[in-house]
C-alpha cells in the first residue's frame, strides 16, 4: 500500500519540523497504526518569506520501502514545492503475449455457390447424427 501527496503537517521527530501540530501527531499515528514508512527524507518546501524553514510537507507512506526509490527535482515555475519522482524498479513488468496469427476472411470474394452445394453434398450422418457430443463431431468433421 502507498500514499503520497501534500499533507502540509509538521512533526518534530518524525518529518524534523520546527514544531509539532495536531495533523502531524495524528498522521505519524496512522503511519504507525498502518505499519507504514515515509520515504521523502529531505524538505520538499523551499522557504518563499523572511523566517520560514525548509520542511517536509510532501510525503510518501508505504508498506513497502524496499520497492520504491524517491529523488527531487527543482520546483517547476513558481511553485515553493519540488517535484518528487518516485520509482517502483522492483514491480514485475507483465510479459506480453506474443503477437498471435489472425485469420482474416474476405467475405465478399467467397464463392457462395460452391459453399452451398459443399453443405449439401457433405454426409452429415456419416459423422454427426448418430453422436451425441458436439466435440466428437466436430473433430469428425475436422478429420475427414
Amino acid at each position: 500500500m502507498s500514499i503520497h501527496g501534500d499533507f502540509n503537517v509538521h512533526h518534530q521527530l518524525w518529518l524534523l519540523s520546527s514544531f509539532t501540530d495536531q495533523p502531524g501527531e495524528q498522521a505519524y499515528n496512522f503511519s504507525i497504526l498502518q505499519d507504514l514508512e515515509q520515504l521523502v527524507q529531505h524538505p520538499t518546501r523551499i522557504p518563499d518569506r523572511l523566517g520560514d524553514t525548509p520542511n517536509i510537507l510532501d510525503l510518501f507512506l508505504t508498506t513497502n520501502p524496499s520497492a520504491y526509490s524517491v529523488k527531487l527535482f527543482s520546483p517547476l515555475g513558481s511553485s515553493d514545492h519540488k517535484l518528487i519522482s518516485v520509482t517502483c524498479p522492483n514491480a514485475p513488468v507483465p510479459p506480453r503475449d506474443p503477437p498471435k496469427r489472425r485469420c482474416f476472411w474476405h467475405f465478399n470474394s467467397a464463392k457462395w455457390e460452391d459453399l452451398r452445394q459443399y453443405y449439401s453434398d457433405f454426409p452429415w450422418n456419416d459423422y454427426c447424427f448418430h453422436v451425441k457430443d458436439p466435440s466428437l463431431c466436430a473433430e469428425r468433421i475436422l478429420r475427414s
